[in-house]
């Protein structure tokens, strides 16, 4: 009973194969070409045909079983009758590949080396070559540059910390980019020794126009600044290059109409303190405004504050008023006093009181040049804690420290 039921089921299944059959026969017999070469190949192996497109057969089949085969473009139908009848004239023909495009005496002397032969051959220098670094390092030994920087005596670690400059310094060419400019700054005067250093201050200059650096210096050379004045600028504040002409113009002019300064103080100012010209101006107009006012000393005195110590120009304001305030309220220093020495005001609050209150603990601070055994403000800054204690409180060292540990 149960093979009956199999069998009547196998049964109802078998027509689906017999309408696929006909379908075939039915687009076989509408393509009169495809018709008499499989006719011809009935006697021959199978296989020996092969269509050059048999995408294109099974997609007109599809379109035959949904019945649109009529509207196909007869373009497709002349691409198969084509690929057909080139077959069926030759069977052995295929389509032309490009690998068949090599001569035989091509593929022959072409050895390649098996997968586990060991290959001696150096290929580190294969690829780009300049690949993303944040170190010089790695082309220390390739980069003609690095190599003649390091010569220079260029600190190569400080420009890694500069943003783009690692690319922008593995880019340049020695002889072209690079030459050019240290001759110009040894025609300027910079010593041969100290160019390593120059540029490690201002890497920068290598983007300037090089008739732009010439057109700098004949400037300050049209404001009577000698060869030695230019010198000292340049090696001073490696920088000053950077600014054009007419920026520089424009920031001595400020200081010589605020300050009332002559030409002859201009040029005295600018040597001893060219990295205030070119400082932040809003950072120059405010100490200027807190030492006129904060600090209230009169125009006279600012001048020769700013003749003899430009830097007080440049440090941060808040310490300047607090280093000022300790000077003038607990060590009893006069406007006058502090503009004699005004090296008093660049020293670190802490160590400044620490020496005071010494001075105060042995009797000796006495900063009044009219009365004996008087201290010197600048001395009582200057040189190490050993000196202080040899030259100012005339002691030994180890009665200062212990004192530092009571202080």
């Amino acid at each position: 009973m149960l093979f009956r039921q199999s069998y009547q089921l196998l049964s109802a299944v078998r027509p689906a194969g017999n309408i696929t059959t006909n379908l075939i026969a039915r687009f076989i017999s509408r393509n009169n070409r495809l018709q008499q070469c499989l006719s011809k190949e009935n006697d021959k192996d199978s296989t020996d045909v092969k269509l050059s497109n048999p995408i294109a057969l099974s997609e007109d089949t599809k379109k035959f079983d949904d019945g649109v085969y009529a509207s196909h473009s007869t373009q497709n139908d002349n691409n198969v009758a084509k690929a057909t009848s080139l077959t069926c004239a030759h069977p052995n023909i295929t389509a032309p590949h490009v690998d068949n495009f090599l001569d035989d005496d091509d593929e022959k002397s072409i050895t390649l080396p098996k997968p586990l032969d060991v290959y001696t051959e150096d290929l580190s220098d294969i690829g780009p070559y300049l690949t993303s670094t944040f170190s010089f390092a790695k082309y220390a030994n390739k980069s003609r540059i690095i190599q003649e920087l390091v010569k220079l005596g260029v600190e190569l670690y400080k420009l890694e910390s500069k943003e783009g400059m690692v690319q922008y310094i593995l880019g340049l060419d020695f002889d072209r980019d690079v030459k050019p400019y240290i001759t110009f700054l040894y025609d300027c005067g910079v010593p041969a020794d100290y160019l390593g250093h120059f540029i490690t201050k201002n890497p920068y200059i290598f983007k300037e126009d090089i008739d732009d650096l010439h057109t700098r210096i004949r400037y300050l050379r049209a404001h009577e600044f000698n060869i030695n004045m230019i010198k000292t600028i340049i090696c001073k504040n490696p920088r000053w290059l950077l600014h054009s002409t007419k920026d520089i113009d424009g920031r001595l002019s400020y200081f010589q109409t605020n300050f009332k300064l002559k030409g002859n103080e201009v040029r005295i100012f600018t040597v001893k303190g060219p990295k205030v010209v070119t400082y932040h101006m809003m950072h120059i107009m405010a100490n200027t405004f807190s030492i006129k006012q904060d600090m209230e000393f009169n125009d006279k005195q600012m001048k020769q504050l700013l003749l003899r110590m430009p830097r007080l120009w440049v440090k941060n304001r808040e310490r300047l008023i607090r280093i000022f305030e300790y000077v003038h309220d607990e060590m009893k220093l006069s406007h006058d006093l502090i503009v004699q020495s005004p090296h008093i005001l660049l020293c670190r609050k802490n160590r400044l009181q620490q020496r005071h209150m010494f001075l105060v603990e042995m009797k000796k601070a006495n900063y009044d040049p009219s009365k004996p055994l008087y201290v010197s403000p600048r001395a009582l800054v200057s040189g190490t804690d050993v000196d202080f204690c040899r030259n100012i409180a005339k002691t030994s060292i180890d009665v200062y420290n212990e004192f530092l540990k009571t202080f």
